[in-house]
């Protein structure tokens, strides 16, 4: 929208903007304004180009065409000169999937690397990580400005320490998080570079109800002290008081601007139902020992306990939801499952009726458990066709490193279409939505019909049509499989009806 005669120039401005994908130009003329006291949510399904949006404003992903102008505290600057300075840089900030990502490739280049002593042990702190010339990426050789700014951010660091919850996870190494508290530290290394201008990519992914909560009044607090909000997200029930207009988009391209009180509803499609798993000849299923077997399991590093005497056992059948808030010792619980901790084999660990030590290998146990958790997507080479990542779940696999039968790749192909992205199987997975990367993961997990299906918040990031679909197929896995089911969420109204029990943790302790 042009601005009215007299009035102050936007802080931002899209004029006639095309963004550049690859050989594509997307979000084709699109003219959007944000006016200093305003706080928009972009908002719109799985796959409208969300993210690609924010990146954008944010001068990660380039303008094809048209004009994209932002009036900093510096004066009026193309979005292209975004980081040319070191005040620059601070001005706008974007936060997403890509700076875990980053964060994981540097410092936790595999995923069992969490649970390896050897490998936990090395690597930076989460103080280190919140100190000036890691958050800025400074060069060491670098002169900053006067001390006033390194006060006034020290200040913020600690303030972000406060409010983030991070005073207890100072010493504690990077590689050692779980996925929440990854994200909480990501979270305040933005806060305390104290931008003008903050970009949220689905801020609230893999946050505890608490976290969640604390991350809104935070966000509202920036807000009245002067920073504007831009917040991509899927959930518009999860944003910040503080939110004032919304962009809606689809496509690719906007297709309105609203007021925060108006409400669209989507109406969603129907799914083909695949076919039958192709199965092996293993063993029959036994219905007299617990898959899972755990008696006063307990594991530290050094003198921190994570789970604390913990009793749990799983029949063939059964459908548990496991609960509990960031740092609960969740992820720990399910690395011994997967076989991923060592720690297993020093505690009563029985899986599918053998004791962890007894000969098994870890590939044995892998090949019948599907799995999928925002850790994998992490880790998942993005190169990958979307075809490929699910037929690796054939192979337990981490990537397609054989070539899959004709009933297999139909069988893919099926599961695919069942959840909507049967037209995008040859694309990579780096091309899709986080939402729709978390779909193909989640047909990876269910593709070999799993006798246990581990769901690590598999709903993370996902709209309401998408989550319902999702839990329409774990309850349709529940009912028509053998599979037992562990669910993992932060959304207690998004456990699947066939889920029967639920085990909650807190501090490393079942509590319910």
């Amino acid at each position: 929208m042009d601005a009215q005669p007299g009035a102050a120039a936007p802080l931002v401005s899209f004029r006639d903007v095309a963004i550049r994908a690859g050989d594509r130009l997307l979000f084709c003329g699109t003219n959007w304004d944000i006016r200093s006291g305003e706080h928009w949510a972009i908002v719109g399904p799985n796959g409208a180009g969300k993210s690609l949006l924010a990146a954008a404003l944010a001068g990660q992903v380039p303008v094809g065409h048209g004009s994209l102008t932002l009036q900093l505290a510096e004066g009026m600057l193309e979005v292209h000169d975004l980081g040319a300075t070191h005040a620059r840089r601070n001005q706008v900030v974007l936060v997403s999937l890509a700076d875990q990502r980053g964060l994981l490739s540097r410092h936790a280049g595999y995923h069992q690397a969490r649970w390896n002593a050897s490998d936990a042990e090395n690597g930076p702190t989460v103080e280190s990580l919140l100190t000036r010339h890691s958050v800025e990426a400074i060069n060491p050789f670098e002169v900053l400005p006067e001390q006033t700014e390194a006060a006034a951010f020290e200040s913020r660091r600690q303030r972000a320490i406060a409010l983030f919850g991070l005073s207890s996870l100072l010493q504690r190494r990077m590689k050692q998080l779980s996925n929440g508290e990854t994200r909480k530290l990501i979270l305040a290394r933005a806060v305390v570079r104290g931008p003008r201008l903050l970009v949220l990519d689905d801020p609230m992914g893999g946050l505890d109800r608490t976290s969640r909560q604390d991350l809104a009044v935070l966000v509202d607090e920036l807000a009245r002290d002067g920073t504007t909000i831009v917040l991509a997200t899927a959930r518009e029930d999860e944003m910040p008081s503080c939110i004032t207009h919304l962009l809606r988009v689809d496509g690719f391209r906007v297709i309105g601007e609203d007021t925060r009180a108006r409400r669209l509803t989507a109406v969603e499609p129907e799914r083909p139902s695949p076919p039958p798993a192709p199965r092996g000849t293993g063993a029959e299923f036994s219905t007299e020992q617990p898959l899972i077997d755990m008696k006063s399991v307990t594991v530290r590093y050094g003198e921190e306990v994570i789970l604390d005497r913990i009793d749990f056992s799983l029949r063939r059948g059964e459908h548990v939801a496991l609960l509990g808030p960031n740092g609960a010792g969740k992820s720990t619980l399910l690395s011994l499952i997967l076989a991923d901790n060592p720690q297993a084999y020093a505690n009563h660990v029985r899986l599918f009726g053998r004791q962890r030590g007894t000969g098994e290998s870890i590939w044995d146990i892998k090949a019948r458990i599907g799995w999928v958790a925002p850790e994998l997507l992490l880790h998942y080479p993005p190169d990958w066709s979307c075809l490929d990542v699910v037929c690796s779940g054939f192979f337990a696999s981490v990537g397609l490193y054989r070539e899959c039968s004709t009933l297999e790749t139909t069988r893919a192909r099926a599961v695919l279409a069942m959840l909507g992205l049967e037209s995008h199987r040859r694309q990579r997975l780096a091309e899709l939505s986080h939402g729709n990367q978390r779909l193909v993961l989640l047909g990876r997990a269910i593709v070999a019909t799993p006798e246990l299906l581990i769901l690590d918040e598999p709903c993370q990031g996902l709209d309401a049509s998408h989550t319902r679909m999702v839990n329409d197929a774990v309850d349709r896995a529940g009912r028509e499989s053998h599979a037992s089911i562990i669910y993992v969420t932060h959304h207690e109204n998004e456990i699947p009806s066939c889920v029967t029990r639920i085990l909650r943790l807190k501090s490393g302790r079942v509590v319910a």
